[in-house]
């Protein structure tokens, strides 16, 4: 008779209760002998203001003391932590105080000087005559702070007038002062002056003005009595010395516009660059006025050739109004290699993975890389029901050009010169051997990488192709598998078939790092990631102009392989807040949509996506999720049908640092795949808008990082939550009835998951 042990899900809950509300009370009670003696603990610091026009983000990033971190605005979990320590210096007590954050005492003096951070900021805004009062109130030896706040009415640009004695100066900043960043109306923000001081300095620069520089822009305003309108003039000198004339008068100095007269281009060393190169990237010319923005694209033109190790640029004055350039380039290291080592454990059955990739940064002298990588994997197979004692083999190869210019395909020519462009040609060819079948993968892609504003990122395939073959299958394998499925309607058969893709797309990828309050406190980061792709209309269009016949199937084909037609497009969002203690909470979300129409029912296996494993809800095992509902059979075939058209993925990982560069992280996963249609080898999988979010899987665990600086391992432990397999139950809730056995799954990987 087996005997099981139910746990009630009140019972258990009113027990992490209890054990909260100790480990709680513990560290209360150790507060006070982490803080100095006679020192009360900011409870709270509160922002009271008067009007609506002032940030309450802006006003604490002016804050010298802050009170210690609420988790969700609630408790204060890490300081709690941190009390747990003990007064010995042993890895315990360390590893809590790393984890944990400090108790922080009230500072009387902090809180005035923030009160007159606060002011001064408010003054430089405009508020000449904000008043900011703090007051402080102690109870049960906890402080809590409120700053009051009255800032009264701000003064506000009334006029504005620009002088100067040099006319051709005035001139060319009254002509550019569309652009301006002052307006009337605005109030009186010493950013804003400094911003457009920066301005108009570039925007002189730009026209020539080599030797002009910001702080030959000044500001005189004017306030009237009993009013907050002002007066602005903005003086602009020329910075040149005013001169004596023949006639003993003195003059005015005259700012004088620059020309490039000669441009020199230098290599450390011996010439490693075809000069031909260097010229094309270069967009310094001779006779043209000095402009600072051409410099930069220069820079960035230069310094993205992995060929360059960096790039200097400098002017020397030759006359008064002329510039000799000198642009000097040192090579980087031209050749790089790595050796990469795999070693797998597929249900039992052992396998090793290895490759070996070279790279030339400048092949043929023209500032172009080649890469080429090959790989090998074996694994012994064991497990596999029909195939016992048989082996896979895999051999590929990989080759890629990109080239620092914008290039025609197949023409030789170029596109007009853009800075931050490349052109990349990639060849892959992957030659699969199994008990089963073979396979052979033959892809291609000319694409175009461009740098865009703000860092932005966008690179669009032009054209790429995939041609997959399947030249023989064993007849067990026919029989056994393919064979149950007579219908059309099936993804494990159309997977072992030919097949032609013609596809063209892009992705568009945007990272930003900025301050969440002061800079002393917390990072923010956001990386966003965009992409859309289709394939076969072309095909379709020239089959329908050459009026191609189909086949018995419904679809058209090419040399006698049908092609897929589909469009497919994907989101992804990743937020990452970085406390300065180096812990870090990060926030990741991922949508992904692909349509199989026309010449095609289902997706290619190669476009469909997976759920599961070390990058995906952690709680399953490397595409052991989904699609929907659907049951998994047993046998490693299975994974072909493990595949769907839809993804859902979403986690929030807390990751602290544990010591030195040991870290850790704690998360939540949730997400599923759905097909778009109903297969017959994939019952339960198609997506429907009724029942979707009850197919959701949750996964919660625990894993370690080790930061190697240039790379990062981790070791992460899944366990399921939620089981979308089942409707009720145990099963379902395996967070309530856990079974590591069952419902833990563990990853070794390389980077971070997201």
């Amino acid at each position: 008779m087996d005997t099981q042990l139910r746990h009630h899900p009140a019972s258990s809950f009113r027990l992490v209760l209890l054990a909260a509300l100790v480990v709680l009370s513990l560290s209360s009670c150790g507060v006070s002998r982490h803080l100095p003696a006679d020192a009360t603990l900011l409870d709270r610091v509160e922002i009271v203001s008067v009007g609506d026009e002032v940030s309450e983000s802006e006003v604490r990033a002016n804050l010298k003391q802050t009170a210690n971190t609420r988790l969700f605005g609630l408790v204060r979990w890490p300081m709690h932590l941190y009390c747990l320590s003990g007064q010995g210096d042993n890895f315990i007590n360390r590893t809590l105080r790393n984890l944990g954050e400090q108790p922080r005492a009230y500072d009387p003096g902090a809180t005035q000087l923030s009160a007159e951070n606060i002011r001064r900021s408010l003054v430089s805004q405009g508020w000449l005559k904000a008043e900011v009062d703090a007051k402080a109130i102690t109870a049960d030896h906890r402080t809590r702070v409120t700053y009051f706040i009255n800032t009264r009415e701000a003064y506000r640009l009334s006029s504005l007038q620009w002088l100067s004695a040099d006319t051709a100066l005035l001139a060319n900043v009254k002509a550019d002062a569309a652009h301006s960043l002052l307006h009337i109306g605005d109030p009186l923000d010493t950013k804003t002056l400094g911003k457009e001081r920066t301005r108009i300095a570039t925007a002189l620069q730009q026209k020539g003005y080599y030797t002009f520089a910001k702080d030959l822009v000044s500001y005189v305003a004017d306030t009237l009595r009993n009013s907050t309108d002002v007066a602005l003039t903005i003086r602009i000198r020329s910075g040149v010395p005013a001169a004596v004339d023949a006639e003993g008068v003195a003059r005015a100095g005259v700012a004088r516009q620059f020309r490039i007269d000669s441009v020199t281009v230098a290599s450390e060393g011996p010439r490693f660059l075809k000069e031909s190169v260097l010229e094309e990237q270069n967009f310094i010319h001779v006779g043209d006025l000095y402009d600072p923005s051409a410099v930069q694209k220069t820079y960035a033109s230069y310094n993205r050739f992995p060929a360059i190790k960096y790039t200097n640029i400098a002017f020397n004055e030759l006359t008064d109004s002329t510039l000799a350039c000198r642009i000097a380039v040192a090579p980087a290291k031209r050749y790089s290699s790595g050796v990469e080592l795999d070693v797998t454990n597929t249900a039992g059955d052992f396998g090793v993975a290895t490759s070996a990739s070279i790279t030339d940064r400048n092949i043929a002298h023209s500032a172009n890389q080649f890469f080429l990588k090959g790989r090998y994997a074996y694994e012994n197979m064991t497990q596999l029901k029909d195939y016992a004692g048989h082996q896979f083999t895999e051999y590929g190869l990989e080759t890629a050009l990109t080239m620092p210019r914008t290039m025609l395909p197949f023409l030789g020519g170029r596109l007009p010169q853009v800075s931050d462009a490349s052109t990349r040609v990639d060849l892959q060819f992957d030659y699969q051997n199994r008990p089963e079948f073979n396979r052979r993968v033959l892809s291609g892609a000319w694409s175009y990488l461009f740098t865009l504003i703000g860092g932005s990122q966008l690179r669009w395939d032009m054209a790429g192709v995939n041609l997959v073959a399947v030249p023989w299958k064993n007849q067990t394998f026919i029989d056994n598998y393919l064979s149950q499925y007579d219908s059309r309607n099936s993804i494990l058969k159309y997977n072992y078939e030919d097949l032609f893709i013609l596809r063209t797309g892009g992705t568009f990828s945007y990272s930003h790092t900025h301050s969440a309050g002061h800079r002393d406190r917390l990072l923010a980061g956001d990386d966003v990631r965009f992409g859309v792709e289709t394939a076969g209309n072309v095909l379709t269009w020239l089959s329908r102009g050459l009026q191609a016949q189909k086949d018995e199937m419904g679809q058209y084909r090419v040399g006698n392989i049908a092609f897929a037609r589909y469009v497919k497009g994907d989101f992804a969002w990743t937020h990452n807040l970085r406390f300065p203690s180096g812990h870090a909470v990060v926030g990741h979300v991922a949508l992904g949509a692909a349509f199989p129409y026309g010449n095609s029912k289902m997706l290619p296996f190669e476009k469909r996506y997976y759920a599961g494993g070390a990058n995906s809800v952690r709680g399953w095992s490397f595409r052991g999720l989904g699609p929907g509902r659907y049951v998994p059979k047993n046998g490693t075939i299975d994974y072909i049908n493990q595949s769907g058209d839809i993804r859902f993925f979403s986690s929030i990982e807390y990751r602290p640092v544990i010591y030195n560069k040991l870290h850790g992280a704690l998360f939540v996963d949730a997400g599923n795949i759905w097909t778009i249609y109903d297969y017959d080898d994939q019952p339960g999988g198609r997506f429907r808008a009724d029942t979707f979010l009850q197919q959701i899987a949750v996964a919660y665990g625990a894993g370690l990082r080790y930061d190697l600086s240039f790379v990062v391992v981790r070791l992460d432990f899944g366990f399921k939550a939620i089981n979308p397999v089942y409707n009720e139950g145990p099963l379902r809730y395996p967070i309530l009835h856990p079974n590591l056995r069952r419902d833990m799954a563990w990853h070794f990987a390389v980077g971070y998951p997201f």
